[in-house]
């Protein structure tokens, strides 16, 4: 099935190497599907068909796969590094459910399947893969699409499946964002009845949790995913953690860097100290418990000894108490993440306290030192004397002012796009010494847009634009 799937994807890649124009692409597909057993001759592979939709209506979707005159699965098709975008995703349901079929097919920048159940508002992805040769996504899709394989009900028994994974992986994933936010809370919790056993005769339920509150315990991801990152088929990448040492914290009225419990905290505080004649109840009315879930975002000493809470949940150490006008000391919540810290955000700004997201010092300098490791200078000659920035995280490029662009169009260019780069040279460039300088910064989704507007026509960026080194930037590409 392995190479099913390299013959099928060979031109595929050819093409997005060439970024060539979505009818060329369009017929590249079709041409390749016959690696997998379907023939147009036979009708199987339906290009641009005119369907009948009731009311006189039709549709035209890019590709419509039949046999035995049946409607199997329906493709959209767009450029070949097209980036997905929610109005694709539409366009395509729109097609299956008119057409009454459950499975479809994007093909653009990656293939992805979607699957239409009656149980979901949207249609549900259930499988990405890239464009890339002997790749174990694309092993899964020529197995699935191959005609001599194909079952639609082993697919749609497969689609299933996979949102059943997907499932199984987000709520994994949220366990982890649990331990991650609520670390200090959970290790401690869990210490306690090992050093009890251990150390019970010696100290005390309260002095143990005293000493743990004097520790910091952190849970720190190790497997460079994000929260949007959890199925294991997914053909994005990422090298982030989650774990508090890269997370954005917050500034209080320009503060330093607060980590969520401590900006809580240091809400409290100020408007304790903006208002010092407040009551106890007075200042529970500002911040009922219902901000923060079951332990309060506020408890008096007395509630707090009563649940045994002591030395823990709360900020209840002697130089972190608090007292309200009518003398009632309390203590506030430790129990804060990212689920409840919004609620007493919003209480603050409404008092008119600004707060505002701020990275933490370990991320500034990781930001430092990869900013400049992200940009490459590079320079395109041929018809034209540009010159750009690439950015390798983002794989965009930007034309940079001063940069002289062909003035002309080359033969190739078609009619749509000859007018998008006639407004472009309106809009970025002035015509100095009869040559058309770039006025202003430009920034492309890729080098092969950023090419096209200085050429003047279709050119695979990739080669055109070459480093300091003269290397072509196909050598950064991801």
């Amino acid at each position: 099935m392995q190479e099913k799937w390299n013959s099928f994807v060979y031109a595929l890649i050819e093409s997005q190497k060439k970024d060539v124009d979505e009818t060329r692409y369009q017929e590249s597909i079709e041409n390749q599907l016959q690696f997998f057993g379907w023939r147009p001759y036979a009708g199987e592979i339906c290009h641009k068909p005119n369907v009948p939709i009731g009311n006189g209506k039709h549709i035209q979707p890019d590709i419509l796969v039949r046999s035995n005159d049946e409607d199997l699965f329906v493709i959209e098709v767009k450029r070949p590094n097209h980036k997905l975008s929610a109005h694709d995703r539409q366009q395509l349901q729109s097609y299956m459910r008119q057409l009454k079929i459950q499975v479809g097919v994007y093909i653009g920048d990656h293939i992805e399947v979607f699957y239409d159940t009656p149980s979901q508002k949207d249609a549900v992805s259930v499988l990405e893969t890239p464009l890339e040769l002997d790749c174990r996504q694309g092993n899964k899709f020529a197995e699935r699409f191959s005609k001599e394989n194909y079952s639609k009900d082993a697919i749609l028994a497969f689609c299933e499946e996979r949102i059943k994974e997907k499932e199984r992986q987000a709520n994994l994933e949220k366990i982890k964002d649990s331990l991650i936010t609520e670390a200090q809370q959970q290790i401690s919790e869990s210490l306690i009845p090992y050093l009890k056993d251990k150390y019970g005769k010696s100290f005390s339920e309260d002095e143990l949790w005293e000493m743990l509150n004097s520790l910091k315990f952190e849970i720190i991801r190790n497997d460079n995913k994000t929260n949007n990152d959890s199925d294991p088929d997914t053909h994005k990448k990422t090298t982030k953690d989650t774990s508090d040492t890269t997370s954005t914290g917050y500034s209080l009225n320009g503060s330093p860097r607060l980590n969520t419990n401590r900006l809580a905290y240091a809400i409290v505080k100020l408007y304790l100290e903006q208002h010092p004649g407040i009551s106890y109840n007075e200042l529970e009315h500002i911040f009922p418990p219902q901000l923060q879930g079951s332990p309060g975002t506020i408890r008096t000493l007395k509630y707090i000894q009563e649940k045994k809470y002591k030395g823990r949940r709360f900020f209840d150490r002697p130089d972190e108490i608090l007292v309200c006008g009518d003398r009632v000391t309390f203590a506030v919540s430790t129990q804060w993440s990212k689920n409840n810290i919004n609620n007493i955000i919003e209480v603050a700004k409404k008092h008119g306290y600004i707060i505002s997201p701020t990275c933490s010092v370990m991320q500034q300098k990781d930001d430092a030192a990869t900013k400049e490791d992200d940009i490459i200078h590079c320079f395109l000659r041929r018809n034209a004397d540009a010159h750009g920035i690439f950015h390798k995280s983002s794989q965009t490029l930007v034309v940079l002012k001063g940069s002289i662009v062909n003035s002309n169009h080359l033969p190739s260019i078609n009619r749509k796009t000859k007018q998008k780069r006639e407004a472009q040279l309106i809009k970025y460039t002035k015509i100095v010494d009869g040559g058309n300088i770039v006025m202003s910064d430009i920034e492309f989704k890729s080098p092969s847009g950023a090419a096209l507007f200085c050429l003047g026509g279709t050119s695979n960026g990739w080669s055109a634009w070459k480093d300091s080194e003269h290397n072509e930037l196909s050598k950064y590409r991801k």
